[in-house]
């Protein structure tokens, strides 16, 4: 079995936990604006429960949690910030600590009809050049669309300088037909056929901000779409503990989800167990997973 990797949990809720300025819409990036020693404290969280890597807390700078006069302002600045509070929590913790750059959906979570490639792009870039100078991994999280993808790349093609290429992708909470696909409808082959038939440096795919209940069968069509182009990438997956039912009028920058009780720090280590076991190694946790689910994960596969 190949050596896992601990990714931290999700910053916006532990933020929440303790007590730094949140709400919505500005989520996790409101801490940025009024604590910023609450991010560091926050990272330092998850350092402490055993992450190997920690994410820039930037998933919030974008022009759908601000108004985009706010982010053409202020953006650039808020994400430099980010960047910079991770490299300071990674580079005085006493374990080899990486950074990840998130490069999140710009228009809205699990909205793949409102994706605007033109538009993207020089968003993307920016937010890149602003975290370029702090991070070891480019991390896109939470894409709803092999189109986020590819602009992922096309921002940080000219900034890898041996820094690996993410791509997380998040997936529905109900199958459509029983067919396992992303939330555009489009199929983990169709991820993979793209990073081959394209040639992106992408070296390990991701599934993130997914209930844990469709993470692992999402994860077994990834490795069966890798083997049959015979593509050698890393594979891995970090899970949300939102409610498995929502409001059919619920909007991602509106809500704010209390957690599943039932998923305890043990009982999501048990459903990472089974995605090591087909194969996952990098792991850890997104919305409303804390240091003690981290801690679970190191404890048991670190």
């Amino acid at each position: 079995m190949s050596a896992v990797t601990i990714l931290d949990g999700g910053m916006g809720k532990e933020l929440r936990r303790i007590n730094a300025p949140f709400r919505q819409p500005e989520w996790s990036s409101l801490a940025l604006l009024e604590a910023p020693e609450r991010v560091i404290e926050a990272h330092r969280n998850f350092i402490q429960a055993g992450a190997q890597v920690i994410t820039t807390n930037n998933y919030a700078v974008v022009p759908y949690h601000h108004t985009p006069e706010f982010f053409a302002a202020h953006g650039i600045e808020l994400t430099t910030l980010a960047g910079r509070l991770a490299r300071t929590a990674a580079d005085t913790a006493e374990a080899d600590i990486r950074v990840a750059g998130s490069l999140p959906p710009l228009f809205g979570s699990y909205e793949p009809s409102r994706f605007d490639a033109a538009r993207a792009a020089p968003i993307y870039a920016g937010i890149a050049r602003a975290l370029g100078p702090f991070v070891d991994i480019w991390l896109g999280e939470t894409f709803s669309t092999v189109a986020e993808m590819r602009a992922l790349v096309s921002a940080v093609a000219d900034r890898t300088e041996g820094r690996p290429i993410w791509a997380s992708f998040t997936v529905p909470d109900e199958w459509t037909d029983g067919r396992i696909a992303l939330r555009s409808g489009e199929s983990m082959d169709d991820i993979v056929d793209a990073l081959v038939d394209e040639r992106m440096p992408v070296s390990a795919v991701l599934i993130n901000c997914s209930i844990p209940e469709q993470t692992g069968p999402a994860l077994v069509a990834l490795r069966s779409a890798c083997t049959r182009r015979r593509v050698d990438l890393e594979l891995g997956a970090y899970a949300n503990a939102f409610p498995t039912s929502r409001s059919s009028t619920y909007e991602a920058n509106e809500v704010i989800f209390e957690r599943r009780t039932e998923l305890t720090a043990n009982r999501y280590a048990d459903e990472v167990a089974g995605w090591i076991a087909d194969g996952a190694t990098l792991v850890g946790g997104c919305c409303d997973m804390y240091p003690e689910h981290i801690g679970a994960l190191a404890d048991r596969f670190g």
